[in-house]
């Protein structure tokens, strides 16, 4: 653990911000001495996980030295999406991922060396391993990494999941010492005996985020090969690091574990903050019976990028932050965004995963409980939360479904002074959450609130302890243009009604968490500066007991009042009851805090505008397929066209799909060639042909490159 920022220095630059960093290193290893070892057997054939590439048995595990103890739970990390081959730039003083040779041969080129993808999070497996884990992060190089998708699996999300799991199935043959590969001696134990399978948990970093969950998923379907290779098996719990949604033909969630999903807001990967989806799914599916009383969230990072969670990722993704000091430098590694990951995944398996696992250690995740100072010293924070699925102990009042003006229940709402509109969500949302949208524009109305009417006759909270709901502030006039405030930017207060018609004291939220203007990644076109802004909702968490005078077996209405401001767009989404208080007493808006003040933050630089189609060599060539075949033909068997796009300049590996915009209409998906210098798009026919002849195409991939212009399409 690492102690109070002693010094922060922001420097403005052209291309980028750069942060320094002095800190004071503090010992908080557990009582485990910790040593590593690793198995790794290339080029498989693996029908279980991939029957049309070979794939890579390769991990590296760390565990506790003195195994007497044992047996000892069980973490399996996975990596993202990310260059396979690497070589030293002396200009940017690091390695750079720009190759990947190694996914399709098992060689790297030249003097590039082998991308150790699977090394980037030592600093998490070391302290964990010292808290009594085994924990082992494996390596997806070989056929996923930077691999060709399939029909039904754009990202290899799925083949990542079984890769998973066929890790998990060796590892299961060891620890029973049984199975047809042999433990090696690069493995420095014999690990019979020494995992506790009945104590999995799971962390995957972008794709390997979406991987964890199809993991998950995989290994529960009926009939599932993996169930039988693996001893009986309990995944307690699943960590999220800026992950993909949506890149399979399954929609996978994380239910019936305790899930967490870690979102950098200065992403420029994952840069629509996808991860947001699967917590949102949470309110829409519920799940009757929930044995372990599973907690799900999401921990909002101002100022972080995709990249610089993985130590072995050198490059940004992300040329800086709109709105939030960024904590990442343009090369190199960033001490503050490992804190960030440390302080939220070791308390989060510790407090999940294990016989003796600690539950109190989950308690930062909730948002009535004050972040420590290691944490609050380096940037702000905004906490996702529900302590329990949706079920008995936790229902849902009000999710505005339906038509503006009517409650759920189909009861008139109030709105006075503003308008109040019932709609989806901003872009970062799953289609299932729907928001009031509430605003006003004219500072003249002498009240202004929105009261949510519940039902005639009211809802029965009595048996329930809390009440809460999502909130996030939208741009409206200036207020993006400005820099943040420790206090947030707008205020409201929250009151409840009951059937006698009595009104309880007005809470304000402020005083509990802190609603801020939405920030997010700076775009290398300045002209996309503010594109991809994130107003994401968070969660508000009101003990009822709070809430005075009125009757709550019969709470017939929520009223929300804002503050006298000019103007205002606030989404408020989600509202529900649940019979487990807050885990610690509400605390002021200094809980969300950082030690610097406003006039800390910077604006990000102006950058330079994007290359012309011509100056980079752009080329787009379309190449029909006679035949289909598989795996690259469409679903169902149709045939394809390739749509290949050539640069002088190179198209990285991305976590998120690449994005081709050809006029007004979008398709995702594509793989860049092992020297990085093409990307083939391959779209069904059909979808092909529905694209306009003579519209510009572009291709974007993340914030740190300029979009590619391609010209008028030419079929």
């Amino acid at each position: 653990m690492f102690g109070r920022l002693l010094r922060l220095a922001v420097l403005a630059g052209a291309a980028a911000l750069s942060v320094a960093w002095i800190t004071k290193a503090e010992a908080a290893e557990g009582p485990f001495a910790v040593t590593t070892g690793s198995y790794k057997f290339v080029a498989r054939d693996e029908p279980l996980v991939a029957t049309d590439r070979k794939v890579d048995l390769w991990g590296e595990v760390y565990r506790p030295k003195d195994l007497a103890r044992g047996p000892f739970p069980l973490l399996l990390f996975l990596h993202g999406n990310h260059g396979t081959c690497g070589i030293y730039d002396a200009e940017r003083g690091v390695r750079v991922d720009n190759r990947s040779d190694y996914t399709t041969t098992g060689e790297c080129p030249g003097k590039y060396v082998v991308t150790p993808n699977h090394l980037g999070y030592a600093y998490l497996a070391e302290e964990l391993a010292s808290w009594g884990y085994v924990v082992v992060s494996i390596n997806a190089n070989r056929g996923v990494t930077a691999g060709a998708g399939l029909p039904d699996d754009r990202g290899l999300n799925l083949m990542r999941g079984r890769l998973i799991l066929r890790n998990l199935a060796l590892l299961s043959d060891w620890n029973r010492g049984s199975g047809a590969i042999e433990a090696p001696d690069s493995l420095g134990f014999d690990p019979k005996g020494v995992m506790d399978f009945s104590q999995v948990g799971l962390m995957g970093h972008s794709r390997g985020g979406e991987g964890a969950r199809a993991a998950l998923q995989q290994f529960r379907d009926e009939g599932s090969p993996f169930a039988g290779m693996i001893e009986p098996m309990t995944i307690r719990s699943i960590f999220e690091i800026g992950p993909v949604d949506g890149q399979t033909s399954r929609v996978l969630d994380a239910n019936g574990v305790n899930s967490m999903i870690l979102l950098p807001t200065c992403d420029g990967d994952v840069y629509n903050l996808q991860g947001m989806k699967v917590f949102d799914r949470v309110f829409s599916r519920g799940e009757p019976v929930d044995d372990v009383k599973a907690f799900h969230g999401t921990f909002a990072v101002w100022g972080a990028n995709h990249n610089a969670y993985n130590t072995e990722w050198l490059t940004s993704d992300s040329p800086g932050c709109y709105g939030a000091n960024q904590i990442f430098p343009a090369s190199g590694r960033s001490l503050p965004q490992q804190t960030t990951a440390k302080e939220t995944i070791i308390p989060f398996f510790r407090a999940t995963v294990g016989p003796n696992a600690n539950p109190s250690l989950a308690n930062r995740f909730d948002p009535a409980v004050q972040l420590p100072d290691v944490l609050t010293d380096l940037t702000k924070y905004d906490r996702g939360y529900l302590p329990r699925p949706i079920n008995a102990e936790t229902v849902v009042l009000e999710r505005f479904t339906n038509v503006s003006g009517l409650s759920d229940a189909g009861v008139p709402t109030t709105a006075v002074g503003l308008r109040v509109s019932h709609q989806a969500a901003s872009y970062e949302h799953d289609p299932s959450v729907r928001v009031a949208e509430v605003n006003w524009d004219q500072a003249s109305a002498k009240e202004r609130y929105f009261q949510v009417n519940l039902a005639p006759e009211g809802r029965d909270l009595s048996a329930f302890k809390t009440f809460a709901f999502r909130v996030a502030l939208r741009c409206f006039q200036n207020i993006c243009k400005k820099l943040p405030t420790d206090k947030g930017e707008m205020n409201l207060t929250v009151a409840l009604a009951d059937a006698t018609g009595a009104t309880s004291n007005e809470i304000r939220v402020g005083a509990r968490v802190r609603i801020s203007r939405p920030i997010g990644p700076a775009f290398y076109d300045e002209n996309d500066t503010n594109r991809y802004l994130h107003g994401t909702l968070y969660t508000v968490e009101i003990p009822l007991q709070d809430f005075d005078v009125v009757n709550l077996a019969a709470i017939t209405g929520v009223r929300f009042r804002f503050e006298r401001k000019p103007a205002g767009l606030v989404d408020i989404s989600d509202l529900t009851a649940t019979t487990q208080l807050p885990a610690l007493p509400q605390v002021a808006a200094l809980a969300e805090m950082s030690s610097t003040s406003s006039a800390g933050f910077a604006p990000a630089p102006k950058l330079a505008a994007a290359p012309t189609a011509g100056a980079d060599g752009n080329r787009l060539k379309i190449v029909r397929s006679k035949a289909p075949a598989a795996p690259r033909a469409a679903k169902g068997g149709g045939a394809t066209v390739d749509i290949v796009l050539s640069s002088k300049r190179s198209f990285p590996v991305t976590g998120a799909l690449p994005k081709l915009t050809v006029g007004d209409q979008t398709v995702e998906g594509g793989t860049p060639s092992p020297d990085g210098k093409t990307l083939t798009i391959t779209v069904p026919a059909k979808t092909f042909n529905g694209l306009k002849d003579g519209a510009d195409v572009s291709l974007f991939l993340q914030a740190s490159s300029p979009t590619w212009k391609f010209g008028p399409l030419a079929k």
